[in-house]
């Protein structure tokens, strides 16, 4: 089989690359998933258009058991996925973790401007991210069109609104990750410095005591330790500022949904059912981009955990030969 060029950017690319049936067996649980999240809106839509009109109980307990067992189907379907997930972080570390001690371990004989310790929680962060919430917005992502086209077929104004919605969702994203990573990153760079610092010294904590240097490391380690702080202000300040804005925007998007479909409904244009039913595609249609705004930070920082790790194990790559 052909290996994509990509893969042979660095050994990191080529352990992921080399999960890639797992990540199509999760592509295909969020397939089976999503597709049957429509089915609270199919439902909404047969309670409000056919059995509240014909007044059938009979028809009502088929409609529910029908859709009970549906849902009861996307619940498996997340829960398998979530498995092959943590099932991929698992590998992930097996497949990386020699490799990442080796590196470290010859970063720290060189005395390199990396911390080799740091290496190892970029790690776990990479496999916490893989088994955590941000990563399922990539495989709901694509679906969002599909939501949207539901609701062209329904009416026209309300796939537009969708698109405004989710357009106006994705912009507050960029915005917030355009002005937040730069503080952000510095802060993270700030808070590593000074702790790296602290740790080199404190491996010679009983030389330093000896030579009376104490208070120096103390005001040096201050002043690193209270730089870092007020760049974690700053950038606390940013996150903080950007999700007001973004949870102000979600309520906004849910009652404008909701009121754009009760102008249809009112006009004649589409049910009462419809209504309710377009409500929540609307809510699922932004769902996605929702859930990259509110995890990116996450998304930012194991960013840079793979870039410093790709950089590490490309920088000491001799141990290759002797672990094969």
């Amino acid at each position: 089989m052909h290996t994509p060029a990509f893969t042979q950017r660095s050994e990191l690319m080529r352990a992921l690359w080399s999960l890639r049936r797992e990540f199509l067996v999760v592509g295909l649980f969020s397939l089976v998933a999503n597709l049957l999240m429509l089915v609270p809106t199919v439902y909404m839509l047969q309670v409000y258009d056919r059995v509240m009109s014909s007044g059938s109980e009979l028809t009502l307990l088929a409609v529910s058991l029908l859709c009970l067992f549906l849902l009861g189907v996307m619940a498996t379907a997340e829960w398998f996925r979530s498995r092959v997930l943590v099932r991929v972080g698992v590998q992930i570390d097996q497949a990386l973790s020699t490799r990442v001690f080796n590196a470290g371990f010859d970063a720290y004989l060189v005395q390199t401007s990396a911390s080799p310790a740091r290496i190892f929680s970029d790690l776990v962060q990479l496999r916490q991210f893989l088994t955590g919430q941000g990563v399922y917005a990539f495989f709901d992502a694509p679906w969002v069109p599909v939501y949207i086209l539901l609701l062209f077929l329904m009416h026209p104004v309300l796939g537009w609104t969708a698109i405004a919605l989710a357009c106006t969702q994705a912009f507050v994203g960029w915005f917030g990750h355009r002005h937040t990573l730069a503080p952000s990153e510095a802060s993270m760079k700030a808070q590593a410095e000074a702790q790296s610092y602290l740790g080199s010294k404190l491996t010679h904590a009983e030389v330093v005591e000896s030579m009376g240097m104490t208070d120096s490391l103390r005001r040096q380690w201050a002043n690193r330790h209270r730089e870092a702080m007020e760049n974690n202000d700053v950038a606390q300040a940013h996150v903080h500022r950007m999700a007001a804005i973004s949870r102000f925007l979600r309520y906004v998007q849910q009652s404008m949904g909701l009121g754009v479909g009760a102008v249809l409904v009112i006009n004649g244009e589409i049910t009462t059912g419809a209504m309710i039913a377009s409500n929540v595609l609307i809510g699922r249609a932004i769902q996605p981009i929702d859930q990259v705004v509110s995890t990116w930070r996450a998304i930012a920082g194991v960013r840079q955990a793979f870039l410093r790790i790709e950089r590490l194990l490309e920088q000491f790559p001799q141990r290759d030969a002797a672990l094969s």
